[in-house]
């Protein structure tokens, strides 16, 4: 009986004793965004491109950019974070068709991109190659679509 007390006594302080030390390695979790910037910029070294973007819920319409331009918008992430925007960038006698926002339930593959403080800053550049996406921490821009030619 008197060992059993014992080992649990010793069990007890070890475990109050390390308390302190797990306390001290606290996981430094970043905020959830919620509030997100969408922006496609032309940089072509045509002139004139057209972009429409849309969700299940709102048609942004049809927007003509001008080279330099850049269309945006912005939306706050629905109850259900299930918020999915598209869009179709078409020049003479290319396009492309690509999400430029998703939900992500098992990566933060975009929000890690797009993280701009805590709002999402989604920067797409529109370039003759094909659309890239800017990675905000790293300052860097990566080709994520490549142009699909209509001839």
């Amino acid at each position: 009986m008197i060992r059993n007390v014992a080992a649990l006594l010793l069990v007890t302080v070890g475990l109050v004793g390390a308390q302190p030390e797990v306390e001290s390695q606290k996981i430094n979790i970043q905020p959830l965004i919620s509030k997100y910037y969408i922006h496609l910029i032309n940089d072509l070294s045509i002139p004139d491109m057209t972009v429409h973007c849309k969700s299940d819920d709102d048609d942004l319409g049809i927007h003509h950019l001008q080279k330099g331009e850049d269309y945006q918008f912005n939306f706050k992430l629905n109850f259900w974070k299930t918020t999915l925007f598209w869009c179709r960038v078409d020049r003479p006698n290319k396009y492309i068709s690509f999400e430029c926002f998703w939900p992500e339930r098992k990566s933060s593959w975009l929000r890690d991109r797009c993280r701009d403080g805590d709002v999402g800053t989604c920067i797409w550049k529109i370039k003759d190659d094909g659309i890239y996406l800017r990675f905000n921490a790293a300052n860097t821009e990566e080709l994520i679509h490549k142009w699909i030619i209509t001839r």
